[in-house]
């Protein structure tokens, strides 16, 4: 495809929501996850790329998409023999690899890593042939936390190759599988600045062929979009980034919940009729209470406003009882 061709169709799309029911003629459509070549033309266009940088190169797409729109291209992949000349093996995981110097020239970086946990896609041993050994650094057959350290670790290697004032572009998808959902965007490091967040729709892949059983009675609904993340490294020195992390303690112990959250959470969570004594015993000794030396006090007054709300009932000196709704 030419690139006036390529720049015609993009002029019709200057939204955050990028729609092409149609990749391209870029890479191949059996390679499984493979994006539409749509998506790095788009960036390509919006940022005036001169120099990309590809981590997870894949079927060759984005490499496919440069050469059509006469923009350098510096690519590598896990696969030991990438479909393109231009895309050079490496273990990104492997920090005694350093990345091809076209990273340090590089204006952009455009990162689409395999999605941890799917089942159904595999690339070492179904899309490639694992020749060298590699296969432990496959982020695709990875439980989701692992994989999406293995892809925070590559996001960041990625940001400190590239000179400031470049951008680090990253497509997500979001996980359900086994009864869980997963959110690789809400997962992602976010090194430098946020420069605004693009949702990609989905066209064309095969979960959007398969049939659910009951699907207008789930909780959940198809999964139609991906995430884009684009982040502008402001300077040559600082690193700057975000990471999420989850954390777990109990209720008791929160500083962020009051005494309402913390007194309706042990009643939910206890039968039959409570005393006053049951909440002291739950609460002594807890974090909520070491601040607040009339903490006894304060849980009489809110049990005595619970009741008054109705959240709760009191049904005798000294003793309360959950209302279920």
């Amino acid at each position: 495809m030419t690139k006036a061709e390529i720049l015609r169709e993009l002029e019709n799309h200057t939204g955050t929501i990028l729609s092409f029911p149609e990749r391209g003629p870029w890479g191949s459509s059996r390679y499984r996850g493979s994006c539409s070549g749509w998506i790095p033309a788009f960036f390509i266009n919006k940022f005036h790329v001169s120099h990309m940088a590809e981590v997870f190169a894949g079927s060759g797409t984005t490499y496919d998409v440069c050469k059509d729109m006469n923009v350098v291209y510096t690519g590598i992949d896990l696969n030991p023999n990438p479909p393109r000349n231009g895309i050079q093996t490496m273990d990104i995981l492997d920090d005694s690899m350093d990345l091809p110097d076209g990273f340090y020239h590089a204006d952009m970086v455009f990162l689409h890593p395999p999605y941890p946990s799917i089942n159904g896609i595999h690339y070492s041993g179904a899309m490639w042939k694992d020749t060298i050994g590699c296969a432990k650094s496959d982020i695709q057959e990875m439980d989701f936390e692992t994989g999406m350290n293995a892809i925070n670790y590559a996001m960041m290697r990625a940001y400190n190759a590239l000179p400031a004032g470049s951008y680090e572009v990253c497509l997500v998808g979001e996980i359900r599988s086994k009864g869980q959902y997963r959110s690789m965007y809400q997962n992602l490091v976010i090194p430098g600045t946020m420069q605004q967040t693009y949702i990609k729709m989905q066209h064309n892949c095969m979960s959007g062929t398969r049939v659910y059983r009951n699907q207008a009675a789930s909780p959940y609904a198809l999964i139609e979009h991906e995430m884009i993340a684009v982040i502008k490294k402001p300077s040559g020195y600082e690193i700057s980034y975000v990471i999420p992390k989850k954390y777990s303690l109990d209720i008791r112990d929160s500083l962020y919940a009051t005494w309402k959250d913390i007194i309706m959470s042990i009643a939910r969570s206890s039968e039959g009729i409570l005393s006053g004594d049951f909440f002291y015993r739950e609460l002594e000794g807890r974090k909520k209470t070491l601040s607040n030396p009339n903490w006894k006090a304060k849980i009489r007054q809110t049990l005595q406003q619970l009741a008054q709300a109705g959240l709760l009932k009191h049904v005798g000196i000294g003793q309360w009882q959950y209302i279920t709704r």
